[in-house]
């Protein structure tokens, strides 16, 4: 019987870890407890994981948990409310963000979600012109 040269399990590439080294800071969360999505962190950039994919991800705090946020009130349905449940770990940068922006961190989040809506509105109004 030939001997493949093909290796039973493929190699890990030198200097990645798979995704391994990514903590949950914050959870989207179903009534029942059970994580819908969240953030992960790795080094300083935050990523928005949504079914086991990372969707979004950017270096700001602030804006991390704004993009949880803006998932939970989208994907959020009568049967299925979601809840967000955020860690230390996200919470206290996001705070010095709104801090450096002169805010408090609820006003920061609802400055980035206002920025989020004009850019969305910016967006369809481009392609109606289209």
């Amino acid at each position: 019987m030939p001997v493949s040269s093909r290796p039973r399990h493929p190699r890990r590439r030198a200097g990645t870890d798979g995704g391994g080294n990514m903590p949950a800071v914050a959870h989207l969360l179903a009534d029942d407890e059970r994580i819908v999505g969240g953030v992960a962190q790795r080094d300083d950039d935050y990523a928005l994981v949504l079914g086991g994919r990372v969707v979004a991800s950017t270096d700001s705090a602030g804006m991390a948990i704004a993009m949880l946020r803006h998932a939970r009130v989208t994907l959020s349905t009568d049967d299925t409310p979601l809840t967000v449940r955020i860690a230390p770990a996200l919470e206290n940068p996001a705070t010095r963000e709104a801090e450096t922006a002169g805010l408090t961190l609820e006003a920061y989040l609802t400055a980035l979600e206002a920025e989020r809506v004009e850019r969305a509105d910016d967006r369809l109004a481009a392609s109606r012109l289209q």
